[in-house]
C-alpha cells in the first residue's frame, strides 16, 4: 500500500500536469469549445463512437449532460444527427466538414503542445518520459 507521502506526490503530479495542459481553462486552445465539447468531437473522430449513449458511457459522463453537449455541437455546426439504420428511434452522430476541420485542429494543437513540452528535454529524457507514460498506460488502462 502506498504511503500518504507517495499518494500526495501522485496528486501533486495530477494537479501540475492538469495545469500544464490547461485542462481547467474554459475553452480548449482558445477555440469556442469547452474541454467536454472538444473531447466528444475527438471521441467521434478517433474511436468512431457515433451513438450518444456510447459516448456518455465511454467518457463516464451523465447521459443527459452528454445530450446537452451534443445539441450545442449540432447548433454550432460541428455535428449532425442522422437516423440510425438499425433503429429508426435512435440517432447516430456524424462530424460535419466544420467538425472534421475542428477535430483536425484540436489534434494538431494537442500534438504541438506535447512536442513543445518535451522539446525542452534531451533525447534521453524524452525517451524516459515516453517509457513512463507507456508504463502508466499499461498499469492503469491495459494499453499495450
Amino acid at each position: 500500500m502506498l504511503s500518504q507521502k507517495e499518494i500526495a506526490l501522485i496528486r501533486e503530479f495530477n494537479r501540475d500536469y492538469t495545469e500544464l495542459l490547461g485542462l481547467l481553462n474554459r475553452q480548449v486552445f482558445n477555440t469556442s469549445l469547452s474541454w467536454q465539447e472538444g473531447r466528444i468531437l475527438l471521441e467521434i473522430k478517433i474511436n468512431h463512437l457515433i451513438n450518444p449513449n456510447e459516448i456518455a458511457t465511454h467518457l463516464k459522463i451523465d447521459k443527459s449532460y452528454t445530450s446537452r453537449i451534443i445539441n450545442r455541437l449540432v447548433k454550432q455546426g460541428f455535428l449532425e444527427k442522422v437516423p440510425s439504420p438499425e433503429d429508426s428511434r435512435s440517432v447516430q452522430l456524424k462530424l460535419t466538414a466544420s467538425g472534421q476541420q475542428m477535430t483536425q485542429n484540436l489534434d494538431d494543437r494537442s500534438n504541438e503542445q506535447v512536442a513543445q513540452l518535451l522539446s525542452k528535454l534531451s533525447t534521453d529524457k524524452q525517451a524516459q518520459f515516453y517509457q513512463a507514460v507507456e508504463t502508466i498506460n499499461q498499469l492503469l488502462f491495459s494499453r499495450k
